[in-house]
């Protein structure tokens, strides 16, 4: 399925499943996540609890229900910083799509969705404080994520995302 482009602040949505990316190195304070744990503070304790253990690895989801949402947080940058660098791995982003898609089809144990979900929605992975270029990204979310609604928010007055 084509993605759909929303705009709007996906924090204030009532979607059910929310992706975001996150960086393998332990912070989860910038950017998009800045605000989820604000609102979804699970998905910050899962990250840390994760990281805790040494399992931030790159390209992995870890899964956090909070209240009636799942949050993927997905580890696709090894690196993170505001230095305009390139921070995305999209080989990782790739693997967290495909990661993504198994738990659509098979579901996540202890989560709402033990049976699987048919509708995910993300802001544009990797396009902020990441660096990455959405035409590139917005390309691999399609492909792995091919049978599923695919909503990506943008905030509104952003300039809108090139299409993939």
């Amino acid at each position: 399925m084509p993605i759909t482009y929303v705009e709007g602040n996906l924090l204030e949505s009532d979607e059910d499943v929310i992706l975001h990316g996150c960086n393998a190195r332990g912070a989860f304070g910038a950017g998009f996540a800045g605000g989820l744990k604000k609102v979804h503070p699970a998905a910050q304790r899962a990250y840390s609890e994760a990281h805790s253990r040494g399992g931030l690895i790159l390209g992995s989801v870890i899964w956090a229900q909070s209240g009636d949402v799942l949050v993927g947080n997905c580890i696709t940058q090894p690196t993170f910083g505001r230095d305009g660098r390139l921070h995305l791995s999209y080989p990782a982003l790739r693997s967290c799509m495909a990661a993504v898609a198994r738990a659509a089809e098979n579901g996540v144990p202890g989560s709402r969705f033990p049976e699987g979900f048919g509708r995910v929605a993300m802001p544009a992975i990797g396009t902020g404080l990441a660096g990455g270029d959405w035409r590139r990204g917005g390309e691999i979310v399609a492909d792995e994520l091919g049978g599923l609604e695919i909503a990506v928010y943008t905030l509104p007055g952003q300039a809108p995302l090139p299409t993939p």
